[in-house]
């Protein structure tokens, strides 16, 4: 029950820490000089400057989300005593390929975020930013293993079913 709660914990501080974020125009700009990697000087933003860089920057959010959501719904599977079960398999497997989506996603959403961010500035002051973190690499390694254990955990599942149908 503490790992069910505390993936709902995650997905809700994600969902409040995005519109934390947008909604303040001086975290707005901290973002996009730390974690988008924008370097060039931020003017006022247009509207569609500012709605292109949330909707980009909600894609890996929300694929962080639904990945908890999901990992949250597993963990309660567990609880009530449905461990050994393919449907588990497939979730540990959908859990997997959303981290791991969510890790492919990220440095792009960021990049487009710069350019959306960027584009109302002057010329030779638009800026697109590529940035790599190692958060991004742990969600992708993250992703990766989840999948490999939902394998793992189906071809179990199968087994358990064959033995059982020995006896």
């Amino acid at each position: 029950m503490i790992a069910r709660f505390a993936c709902f914990a995650a997905a809700a501080l994600m969902a409040f820490g995005a519109v934390w974020l947008w909604r303040d125009p001086e975290q707005l700009a901290a973002y996009a000089r730390g974690t988008v990697g924008v370097s060039a000087p931020i003017g006022p933003l247009s509207v569609r400057g500012y709605w292109i860089a949330l909707a980009v920057g909600l894609v890996p959010a929300g694929l962080f989300v639904a990945a908890m959501l999901r990992l949250a719904g597993l963990f309660g599977r567990f609880s009530r005593g449905q461990v050994l079960e393919e449907a588990n398999a497939e979730r540990l497997t959908r859990v997997g390929w959303l981290l791991t989506a969510m890790g492919l996603a990220t440095p792009l959403a960021r990049g487009l975020q710069s350019v959306a961010l960027t584009f109302d500035n002057p010329s030779g002051h638009k800026q697109l930013a590529i940035t790599l973190d190692p958060g991004m690499f742990g969600a992708l390694a993250a992703g990766a293993a989840l999948v490999a254990f939902g394998l793992v955990l189906k071809e179990a599942v199968r087994l358990a079913d064959e033995n059982q149908s020995f006896v």
